[in-house]
C-alpha cells in the first residue's frame, strides 16, 4: 500500500483518517452532532423541565466546542495582528482600534439599513370588519399562559385584563402558573374571585427558578391550537388575539407572530421616558425592518403567539435562558419558521426607577450572551440554518453586538473623557488619522442619528410629550452600558439567576390600566 495504515477490527485506518479525526476532535465546533438527535426532545423531564438536548441549552455554557471555538479566534486574530505589524509596522493596538471603529461603523450603516426598510410597511393589519365576520364556532382553542411570582398587586388587572380579551370565554385556556411558597400572590388569586375558564397551576418546587421553567411546566397542560404568554402587568388589546388567529390562517407559513409593545406609565419618571423611546424605536422602526429583510427577530417576552405544534417542534423553552425569547426566535429561524409583526398593541408597566430597571435590563443582557454562546457552539451549522452569511452578520449584530457595542461605549466614553481632561499623546497615537476619521463619524453622526431615530419613534407614536427627551439618549446608552457589564460578569458567577421585576408601581394611586375602547 501506499499509505502507512493501521490496523482495527473493521478495516484498515489511514494516517489521512488519523489525521482527520484528529483535528475534528481538536476543532469540535465544525463537526456537527447528529442533527437527528439534537432534534429528540425528552418532554418526560421532570427533575429540571429541560425538553431540549442539552447541547442546545445554556444549563452548561462551557463545551469544548466553546473553548476550541474560542481559541482558534484567538489565534486567527494574534497572527492576523502579529502579520500586520510583522509586514507593514503597524502596532497591534493602532489595528485593534481601527477594528473598533470599522464595527461601530458598520453596525451603524446595518441599523439604518434595517430601519430604511421598516418603511416598506410589512406589519399585518386586519381591518374592523374582517374581525367582525369571524364566528365563535371557527375560532379554535386558544391557551394564555400567565407566569406569577409575588404579583399580589397587579392580580385584579389581570382579571379586568384578560376578561376583557374579544374572544369566546369557553374557548380560552388560561393557565396561571405559580410558585407553591409565593403565598401572597395565591390569597390575592383566590380573593380576586377569577372566572371559571383561569386555570392555576401550582409549579413543582425545582431549580432552575425561571420564567421558561414555569412555561415549560405549563406547556404540557395546554390544549389550545394557539398560545400566548402575558406577563403579569400586561394588558393586551382585546382583538389581539383574533388578529393573531387571522394572521395565522392567512399565512400558513408562520410559526410565530410578534405584537408591538407600549407602556402605560411612560410619563411616571425620567427612566420610563426615556424606556419608551427605546421601544418605540424597537418595535416601530427595528423590527419591522427585520421583519421586511427576512432576518432572525429576537422575540418578545410576552404577547408573542405561537402555534402550538411549532412551539412542540421546537423543544419549547430553555429553562436555563434568562433571555428565553430571544432564544426561542433564533431557534424557530433555524429551522425555517417564518416570523410577522401585527399591528396590535400590548400596554406593559416600565420600571420606573433605576435599580429594577438595572436588574432588568441586566438579565435581559445577560439572556442575549447565553443565547450567542448556545447557538454559536457549532457557527458553520447555524450559518446554514440561519440562512447564510447575511443572515449570520445580522445575528452577530442584533445579539451578542448589542453587548458588545454597550460595554464598548462604557470604555470608549471613559478614553475620551481621560483625553479631554489630559489630551495625552498615547492616547492619540491609537487614533491614526484614517481610523479617528471613522471613529469621529461613528461617534458623532451615529449618535446624532440614533437619538433622532428615538426622536422618531416617539413622534410615530403621537407621544409628542416625550420627544424632547430623546435628546437624552446618551444617559440612557451609559445605564445601557453599565446594566451590559454587570450581565458579563454575572454569566461568570450568577449565570442562571433570575432578578425578578416586580410591578405594580404604578398602582400606588389605586388605579388599574385598562383600555378604552369605542
Amino acid at each position: 500500500m501506499s499509505k502507512r495504515s493501521f490496523g482495527i477490527s473493521k478495516g484498515l485506518f489511514t494516517i489521512d483518517d488519523f489525521m482527520r479525526s484528529s483535528f475534528f476532535k481538536l476543532f469540535r465546533f465544525i463537526a456537527y452532532p447528529n442533527p437527528g438527535a439534537l432534534r429528540v426532545f425528552n418532554f418526560a423531564n421532570r427533575e429540571d423541565y429541560l425538553f431540549l438536548p442539552e447541547m442546545l441549552s445554556v444549563k452548561r455554557h462551557i463545551y469544548f466546542e466553546t473553548i476550541s471555538f474560542f481559541f482558534l479566534v484567538i489565534i486567527l486574530v494574534a497572527t492576523s495582528l502579529y502579520s500586520i505589524y510583522h509586514f507593514f509596522d503597524i502596532a497591534p493596538l493602532i489595528v485593534v482600534s481601527a477594528a473598533i471603529a470599522l464595527f461601530y461603523f458598520l453596525l451603524m450603516l446595518f441599523k439604518l439599513f434595517v430601519v430604511y426598510k421598516s418603511f416598506s410597511g410589512t406589519v399585518l393589519d386586519f381591518s374592523d370588519e374582517e374581525i367582525a365576520v369571524l364566528k365563535d364556532e371557527e375560532l379554535p382553542v386558544y391557551t394564555i399562559l400567565i407566569p406569577l411570582y409575588q404579583e399580589a398587586e397587579v392580580i385584579m388587572q389581570i382579571k379586568q385584563a384578560m376578561c376583557a380579551i374579544d374572544y369566546p370565554k369557553e374557548k380560552l385556556d388560561i393557565i396561571i402558573t405559580l410558585e407553591e411558597y409565593d403565598h401572597e400572590t395565591i390569597t390575592a388569586i383566590h380573593k380576586a374571585e377569577l372566572p371559571p375558564y383561569f386555570k392555576t397551576l401550582i409549579l413543582p418546587n425545582v431549580k432552575p427558578k425561571t420564567k421558561p421553567k414555569a412555561l415549560n411546566v405549563a406547556f404540557l397542560k395546554t390544549v389550545g391550537e394557539y398560545l400566548v404568554i402575558y406577563d403579569a402587568e400586561i394588558v393586551p388589546e382585546p382583538d389581539q388575539l383574533k388578529k393573531a388567529y387571522l394572521a395565522f390562517k392567512k399565512n400558513p407559513e408562520l410559526g410565530s407572530v410578534q405584537t408591538r409593545l407600549d407602556h402605560y406609565n411612560a410619563n411616571q419618571t425620567l427612566i420610563t421616558k426615556l424606556f419608551n423611546t427605546e421601544f418605540s424605536f424597537h418595535y416601530d422602526l427595528f423590527l419591522p425592518g427585520l421583519d421586511h429583510l427576512g432576518l432572525p427577530i429576537p422575540l418578545s417576552g410576552h404577547s408573542t403567539h405561537f402555534k402550538r405544534e411549532v412551539l412542540s417542534h421546537i423543544g419549547a423553552w430553555d429553562p436555563y435562558n434568562v433571555t428565553e425569547d430571544c432564544d426561542v426566535g433564533m431557534r424557530l429561524h433555524r429551522l425555517g419558521y417564518k416570523t410577522a409583526l401585527i399591528n396590535s398593541l400590548s400596554f406593559e408597566e416600565a420600571t420606573s426607577t433605576w435599580k429594577p430597571w438595572l436588574y432588568q435590563r441586566t438579565r435581559w443582557m445577560k439572556g442575549f450572551i447565553q443565547t450567542a454562546i448556545v447557538h454559536l457552539r457549532h457557527p458553520f451549522k447555524f450559518m446554514e440554518e440561519i440562512g447564510g452569511l447575511w443572515n449570520f452578520i445580522a445575528f452577530i449584530f442584533i445579539v451578542p453586538g448589542t453587548v458588545i457595542v454597550n460595554v464598548l461605549n462604557l470604555a470608549y466614553w471613559f478614553i475620551f473623557t481621560l483625553w479631554l481632561l489630559t489630551h495625552s499623546t498615547l492616547i492619540q497615537n491609537f487614533f491614526p488619522g484614517p481610523v479617528l476619521y471613522m471613529s469621529a463619524v461613528s461617534f458623532i453622526v451615529g449618535n446624532f442619528i440614533f437619538t433622532y431615530l428615538n426622536l422618531l419613534g416617539a413622534y410615530k407614536r403621537d407621544r409628542f410629550d416625550l420627544v424632547k427627551y430623546s435628546l437624552l439618549s446618551p444617559i440612557y446608552w451609559i445605564m445601557l452600558a453599565i446594566a451590559s457589564l454587570r450581565a458579563c460578569v454575572q454569566i461568570i458567577h450568577k449565570p442562571h439567576a433570575w432578578e425578578k421585576t416586580r410591578h405594580g408601581d404604578h398602582m400606588k394611586k389605586g388605579e388599574l390600566f385598562s383600555i378604552q375602547t369605542p
